[in-house]
């Protein structure tokens, strides 16, 4: 046994590993569940050094962007770059999103699946054949084909210093920390698309293999467990 390594060290080393491991192996299976959910962003699992020379997982946000697919859909809209779009709550919060598969609510107003307000509420015309969404957010809405377009207002977009301080509340919605610091609105920018979606950045095989080693890890901990609980018995045979 190496020096400085005793029976109860070893226990609590492997328990932490243990802890982590399932903490990690959650992380992944949370990755998983939202493969296919618009906008997701993946987490992923760093080890630091933490008090007592033991390490400790932290799990951070990846923020980078995922492939966008073109859809049959005018309300859906998919950020081409940094950013996010402001949506406003029933009850009065403020939050930010990525996930443009926008519906209309009560009255005609552009909302999230979730019942958000895009923006400050913009207001689609039941009586309208169409509607136009620009790369700078403009939203239009023609009453006839052949006619002038009306303007009904602008989808924001805000970006932060720094993304990852983004705190992430369900929904596939974020609130702003000190931190991540203060939004600031997008001017004269074209990251809008629309008839297009943006998809969730989990790399699914990765994701899969990285199940797999934490699994094996699992194992080996588990293992490595049972057979210092034997050692633990046989010591207290020897002494009785």
């Amino acid at each position: 046994m190496p020096c400085g390594y005793n029976l109860q060290g070893i226990i609590r080393r492997n328990t932490i590993n243990a802890l982590t491991q399932f903490e990690r192996m959650g992380m992944y299976s949370e990755n998983i569940a939202n493969w296919t959910t618009n906008g997701y962003k993946a987490t992923r699992f760093e080890e630091i050094m933490g008090t007592g020379g033991y390490s400790k997982g932290v799990i951070r946000t990846d923020h980078t962007q995922g492939s966008i697919q073109v859809t049959k859909r005018e309300l859906d809209v998919a950020l081409d770059g940094a950013g996010y779009i402001p949506v406003t709550s029933p009850s009065g919060e403020i939050y930010y999103t990525r996930d443009g598969s926008f519906c209309l609510g009560k009255d005609g107003i552009l909302m999230t699946q979730s019942g958000d307000i895009v923006g400050t509420g913009i207001k689609i015309d039941a009586q309208s054949v169409k509607t136009r969404i620009d790369r700078n957010g403009d939203v239009y809405t023609y009453k006839d084909l052949a006619g002038e377009p009306e303007y009904q207002g602008t989808i924001p977009v805000v970006i932060f210093q720094n993304p990852e301080g983004l705190k992430e509340v369900g929904d596939n919605k974020y609130i702003k920390t000190d931190i991540s610091g203060e939004e600031q609105l997008e001017v004269d920018h074209r990251k809008i698309a629309q008839y297009s979606i943006e998809r969730s950045n989990v790399d699914i095989f990765d994701t899969v293999n990285q199940v797999m080693r934490v699994n094996a890890s699992l194992l080996a901990t588990t293992t490595l467990m049972q057979a210092v609980d034997q050692m633990y018995e046989k010591a207290i045979n020897l002494r009785q």
